[in-house]
């Protein structure tokens, strides 16, 4: 396993994927190593199924199909999909260990252990800077007090009546790496489960500057020294629900099985959102759904090789000084990038558009994926479904990308062989690639320690898997 490393781009008014480096020691592969961060030099703006597929435990109540805007068909459990509902069958003890086929429920702030992080299961992360906390410190997470839960749940708007103690986390000062006076600390991001067939639901909260009681929370971004002291990720913080799943197994998860497409869908709400600046100092919020695939014949064949993508869509955007988003150039296309602190990762993100409409690659102009849910939202909204499709051909336009730059070859000329060598001799099997991970995440970029920056949000449910 290779040392984590981290993006180390400014803050400016380009495209960015922002917090998705964060996300490094949740997505990497033990091989190979990748996982999501800064394509490029430009600066941050600003997830399973259970073990019978639905989220729950075995022999639970299922919760009722999603509504909110897709014209696809409504997603089913199979054999190949991840599809994650909080359904009252997590309310048993031990229910969340088993998400995703895991053997326990992971829940930190700034994760380390690859040996706990990489595990199938599902991740509750948190990743920023706690105060009165040595850099490299991994916490533990606390449960939210009844009136903390309920100041969360409104910032959400989604309901917490299902929400016991045990399905509530906030990050939390007792850690070896803390001081005395940090040890009793906690807050203020958080999120939760409201474990019900009728009103499951994940809430989300994201927050940073002065709180309510006119102080710093103890866990908020990262300083302008950033994660590594070198200023990566400086001023951002994050919080992201992960479910990671078993992609060595002997039925692994195969989204473009058949002749399927593979889809990622998230209903989604969101509930506060707050931008003080001051000074001219751009703030940024947003919230995600992502999901990385890996190719296995790669992983065997290749060395060196990143043998994973990773899709990031935004659902939701907010920033200070934007209000027609129509007008800002980095947004109105998708991108084919590379991660250079994980490896080279590929990373395919854009903006999501109206249900028929086709995100493109900036450069190249071709198609990446295609919308048939909501479009990315700018303001607060409730119950959305945000429901992509991934053509194996449109894999393949990333494939090509991706080989064409790493080989520094025009596209026109390049060969079967050419891609076997980046992508191993499976790359146009659709079987060969697997499902790696999908989450829902949200970042915060706050320069501003004496201003809130801070979203509130969450989801109902997270599909990815294929669609005939």
């Amino acid at each position: 396993m290779r040392t984590i490393g981290y993006n180390t781009g400014s803050f400016s008014a380009t495209r960015q994927a922002g917090l998705t480096s964060l996300l490094a020691v949740a997505l990497l592969v033990a091989a190979c190593g990748g996982g999501g961060g800064s394509g490029t030099d430009e600066a941050p703006q600003a997830g399973g199924g259970g073990t019978d597929g639905t989220g729950g435990v075995d022999g639970g109540t299922q919760p009722p199909p999603d509504v909110g805007g897709s014209t696809g068909p409504t997603p089913q459990d199979g054999p190949d999909a991840l599809y994650f509902r909080p359904s009252s069958a997590l309310a048993a003890a031990g229910a969340l260990d088993r998400v995703s086929g895991g053997n326990a429920l992971f829940a930190a702030w700034n994760p380390k252990d690859p040996k706990t992080a990489l595990k199938p299961g599902m991740k509750i992360m948190f990743f920023g800077q706690a105060q009165g906390c040595a850099g490299g410190t991994e916490g533990p997470l606390t449960a939210l007090s009844d009136s903390r839960l309920a100041k969360v749940a409104g910032l959400t708007t989604l309901p917490h009546a299902a929400a016991l103690p045990a399905l509530r986390w906030t990050p939390s000062g007792h850690a070896s790496g803390c001081d005395t006076q940090a040890q009793d600390r906690d807050g203020a991001s958080a999120v939760f489960v409201n474990a019900d067939d009728n009103a499951g639901a994940v809430g989300m909260l994201t927050t940073s500057g002065k709180q309510d009681d006119g102080a710093n929370p103890f866990f908020g971004p990262y300083s302008a020294a950033g994660q590594n002291g070198a200023g990566a990720n400086a001023y951002i913080t994050g919080t992201f629900i992960n479910f990671r799943q078993a992609w060595g197994a002997v039925d692994p998860l195969q989204p473009w099985t058949g002749t399927a497409s593979a889809r990622v869908r998230s209903v989604q709400s969101l509930g506060a959102v707050q931008l003080e600046t001051t000074g001219g100092k751009a703030v940024q919020v947003k919230q995600q759904m992502m999901a990385t695939f890996l190719n296995r014949s790669c992983m065997k064949e290749t060395s060196g090789q990143p043998c994973q993508i990773q899709y990031l869509f935004n659902t939701a955007i907010a920033r200070s000084g934007v209000s027609d988003w129509s007008q800002v150039a980095w947004f109105k296309n998708g991108d084919v990038w590379f991660d250079p602190a994980q490896g080279g990762i590929p990373i395919v993100d854009g903006p999501i558009y109206g249900n028929g409409s086709i995100t493109s690659d900036s450069k190249t102009k071709l198609p990446l994926f295609i919308s048939q849910g909501s479009a990315t939202q700018h303001q607060a909204f409730s119950g959305r479904t945000f429901d992509v499709t991934i053509g194996f051909d449109q894999l393949i336009n990333v494939l090509r990308i991706v080989a064409a730059r790493k080989l520094g070859v025009e596209m026109s000329t390049l060969t079967d062989s050419q891609l076997a060598s980046v992508w191993g001799s499976g790359w146009n099997r659709r079987d060969d690639w697997v499902l790696l991970s999908g989450h829902v995440g949200q970042e915060v970029y706050n320069p501003n320690s004496d201003h809130k920056v801070q979203i509130g949000g969450g989801f109902k449910s997270l599909f990815v898997g294929p669609q005939g």
